[in-house]
């Protein structure tokens, strides 16, 4: 090492020089690059993916729609960040959350298994989410170990979905939460789990108020948030929960939620 160092100071002032020059290049090159990164994320906007999530996010008449989106749309209005809309299914857009930097997922329900994968702004909706037996049914459960032996339906790529597997349900995915409730009428699952305010809006679009299912037992209340990709500017993240915070203070939140 000693040698090393004393090749170093012998070598010629101008090689040193170009050494030093050739140093900042590159690390001005490196600037350069993450410069235009961040500079193309704020032209061409941030892609916000959503999910057929009703009453918390859908299409309707070709356009986004629901609780949440109305949130998310002002979030982004106040922080003055440019954004678009698209529709997708949870599972890709929370994969697509993970491996693009442009792109954020909501509504997500945070949970300790998904905290480090993304950057999040929360709670922009705080769910309650329970069991939904058959109305026939006679199970009654008094925790949720209760019901670990039977057939169990949940969203795909959801909090609840998730959570239930960690505590060793099987747990059979549908892509769309009609499609749950229907297996459930048609007792092709014995369980459907999903938060309370989703349950209630399904049964009444489904004309099925006579035979809705019967909530057996609330399992755990989760916060719905923005997941978006780690390596979103930090300026941003606190932008955005800056204006999500004002809007929970004065009342904006709480009047969109009112259902």
């Amino acid at each position: 090492m000693a040698k090393a160092l004393r090749l170093s100071r012998n070598l010629p002032m101008k090689n040193r020089n170009r050494r030093h020059g050739a140093m900042m290049k590159v690390s001005s090159i490196l600037g350069s690059l993450l410069a235009c990164t961040a500079g193309y994320v704020q032209a061409a906007g941030y892609v916000l993916e959503y999910y057929e999530n009703p009453p918390f996010a859908q299409t309707e008449a070709g356009k986004p729609a629901g609780v949440a989106v109305s949130i998310v749309i002002q979030m982004f209005e106040r922080a003055k960040l440019p954004f678009k809309l698209e529709a997708a299914p949870l599972a890709r857009g929370m994969a697509d959350a993970k491996s693009k930097p442009d792109v954020c997922v909501f509504p997500v329900q945070r949970a300790q298994s998904n905290e480090a994968d993304y950057s999040w702004v929360s709670p922009i909706l705080i769910t309650t989410s329970g069991l939904f037996t058959h109305p026939d049914s006679k199970e009654q459960f008094i925790t949720l170990a209760d019901a670990r032996k039977l057939r169990v339906g949940a969203l795909r790529g959801s909090g609840d979905a998730e959570y239930l597997k960690s505590f060793g349900f099987t747990v059979d995915e549908a892509n769309a939460q009609e499609q749950n409730l229907e297996k459930l009428l048609g007792k092709r699952i014995d369980i459907w789990a999903t938060d309370v305010l989703s349950a209630n809006y399904f049964v009444k679009k489904s004309n099925n108020k006579d035979r809705a299912p019967r909530e057996a037992l609330d399992f755990r209340r989760s916060l719905g948030s923005l997941a978006c990709n780690v390596k979103m500017p930090k300026a941003d993240v606190a932008k955005l929960q800056g204006s999500l915070d004002a809007m929970i203070k004065d009342g904006t939140v709480g009047k969109l939620t009112a259902f």
